[in-house]
């Protein structure tokens, strides 16, 4: 209550920094106290779930819990984030056992989330700080890197498609290959999360500027857009006498259950 009150409302004269602290701060605990609340409540509870020691899997059956919580909290998108370590690997290559593990704990997600009939409104987006280097050190382990491939899951990608720039060839006679196998990256992740956020309802330009700070960087039409990604996508980037922009259906499908109007 203590840490309630002094985090509660600012005053005039309050730094920038001190109020966005306290309203962290005070978001936090009402999210902590929700999600006590959440757990103790029967109907969201996961049942038949995998059990394991794998922290990725404990993670994503968390989600899942919260996931059945959405009309109790009045949300319509929710974005999560997870993690998992253990891919520094320096002195060997255990990269096998990672995938295994990320593999086991996606399935009992998946098959959850196929269960609460949320698949079609789901999107997974795997990702990581930095590559590792293709050519392996003395150690018989990888260091770190710069451009890497990552994957989409979901019931409403269009799935099945490689996008991007794959690298030709794939060795050191590439001009994109650096030394011991280290990749310049040629996609930006700003062309996978303008489409994203585009299916998630954010159309409007300065939205997504906002939302994507580098977006400006890129051309508009290097930027995915979410139909280039999803069956049901709304948005697509027209190219025109040099010029270049995107136009969005008026209606999103997705990702809620009922169609809702486009945000203007």
């Amino acid at each position: 209550d203590v840490v309630k009150t002094l985090n509660g409302v600012g005053e005039t004269g309050n730094s920038l920094m001190s109020e966005y602290w306290s309203s962290q701060v005070a978001s936090a605990l009402f999210e902590h106290e929700q999600m006590h609340e959440i757990a103790a409540i029967p109907e969201f509870e996961v049942t038949d779930y995998p059990v394991t020691s794998v922290k990725l899997t404990s993670s994503f059956k968390a989600v899942a819990g919260y996931m059945k919580s959405r009309q109790y909290r009045k949300a319509n998108r929710d974005v999560f984030v997870l993690s998992q370590g253990g891919f520094d690997m320096h002195k060997e290559d255990l990269l096998h056992e990672k995938f295994q593990e990320a593999n086991e704990a996606l399935y009992g997600f998946v098959q959850e989330i196929k269960a609460q009939d949320l698949w079609n409104s789901t999107v997974i987006v795997m990702g990581s700080d930095f590559g590792r280097s293709m050519n392996t050190n003395s150690n018989g382990g990888t260091d770190h890197a710069w451009g890497g491939n990552y994957f989409m899951a979901g019931g409403s990608l269009k799935g099945g498609q490689i996008i991007g720039k794959f690298p030709t060839p794939l060795g050191p006679e590439s001009d994109f290959w650096l030394k011991r196998g280290r990749w310049i990256p040629t996609t930006p992740w700003e062309a996978v999360w303008n489409g994203v956020a585009q299916w998630l309802g954010v159309h409007n330009d300065a939205d997504l500027d906002w939302a994507l700070p580098n977006r400006e960087s890129f051309s508009t039409c290097d930027l995915f857009t979410d139909k280039d990604l999803f069956i049901d996508g709304a948005c697509e980037c027209i190219q025109e006498n040099n010029a270049h922009y995107t136009v969005c259906d008026d209606i999103t499908y997705s990702p809620t259950s009922v169609p809702t109007e486009s945000p203007s």
